[in-house]
């Protein structure tokens, strides 16, 4: 019987970040030459010593091993491969991510591929299905809130905001080079900088492996989460302090002015409470949170708290007409929803970059 012969596949580079890889990478990196993959690199993100005979092993199967001396994280990984990349393969279309934990399957790599080579100028992303009754708590909870934050943050509507496996255009695989993150969250904020950059994003159907519980994966619950949260995470604590400041004062003025007016002194205690904490809030977000330097910032958030406060009050009377009772709840319900809306606003139109 006749074998079939697989073509060369030479249009994309591949790429992999590997911290302590077992033999899975090796038997991962052999399908994929089997498949046709030409070119191959692979990054030792500062593995321990015991991952040595599996690196020796892949530097004879990959054209090439890069490595840094010390754990820097995925994405200081990805960029020392990417800027290898562009520094030695400008001919290629561009480069595909792989993760080496064995979640991607040689099949859908090449599936990714395909879909590169048809649409070279879009960002191709792996997408897994989350709905499964096998796949890991820890991993659903976690694409649902990177997918809420994702779609609030960014306005991008995507299936699959942490798969590793991408074809990334090789326009974009040098802009990428200046993206900030050195670890998880530099796959995410890939994904945030597409709109800014115009690069359109397609998404394909890969099959979803968890082997024992996803054990094999590096992400840190908790402090990775932090990173790729950062932002919003800083937009939340930023709104709490200028809550706090704004009682505060409003406490301060209460004192101060209450021996010279007999009920007036609430609305000038509340109007001038407000006015503090609004400038402080503004000042953080602009300085900490979203780093922005855009002009005529002041006035566009300012117009912003005014018109969250009219929308506000409107709102909770409207729905107050129609409940007649639960002012403070309806209030909260409806400051919630305002709260994320101002996020987005502030983010893409008051502080853009």
């Amino acid at each position: 019987m006749q074998m079939h012969e697989v073509g060369v596949r030479d249009a994309y580079s591949i790429l992999i970040p590997a911290y302590n890889p077992d033999g899975a990478l090796v038997t991962l990196v052999e399908k994929l030459r089997a498949d046709g993959f030409s070119t191959i690199i692979v990054v030792n993100d500062g593995s321990d010593a015991s991952s040595d005979s599996i690196f020796r092993e892949l530097g004879s199967i990959v054209d090439v091993v890069l490595a840094h001396e010390q754990n820097r994280g995925k994405g200081a990984a990805l960029k020392t491969g990417l800027r290898y990349i562009v520094e030695n393969y400008t001919d290629k279309l561009g480069v595909i991510t792989v993760d080496a934990d064995g979640q991607h399957l040689p099949k859908d790599v090449v599936n990714v591929y395909e879909e590169g080579v048809s649409k070279p100028h879009h960002l191709i992303m792996g997408c897994r299905d989350f709905s499964g009754d096998k796949i890991p708590l820890r991993s659903r909870f976690g694409n649902q809130a990177t997918r809420l934050v994702m779609l609030i943050g960014s306005g991008l509507k995507l299936k699959d905001t942490q798969t590793g496996l991408r074809a990334i255009p090789m326009r974009y695989v040098r802009q990428l080079l200046d993206i900030p993150g050195n670890r998880y969250e530099f796959e995410m904020n890939m994904l945030t900088f597409t709109k800014r950059l115009q690069v359109p994003i397609q998404q394909t159907t890969i099959q979803t492996v968890y082997e024992n519980e996803n054990d094999s994966s590096h992400f840190r619950p908790i402090l990775d989460s932090i990173l790729i949260y950062r932002m919003f995470l800083m937009y939340s604590a930023s709104s709490v302090a200028s809550f706090l400041v704004d009682v505060g004062m409003y406490a301060v003025f209460i004192y101060l002015l209450s021996p010279y007016f007999d009920t007036t002194h609430v609305i000038v205690a509340t109007v001038l409470a407000r006015i503090i904490s609004s400038l402080f809030n503004y000042f953080v977000n602009r300085k900490v949170v979203f780093h922005s330097k855009a002009r005529r910032s002041l006035s566009k958030y300012f117009s912003l708290v005014v018109l969250q406060m009219a929308i506000s009050a409107i709102l909770v009377y409207i729905l107050f007409l129609l409940f007649r009772q639960g002012e403070v709840i309806l209030k909260i319900i409806v400051d919630s929803f305002l709260f994320f809306i101002s996020y987005y606003v502030q983010k893409r139109w008051i502080f853009k970059k």
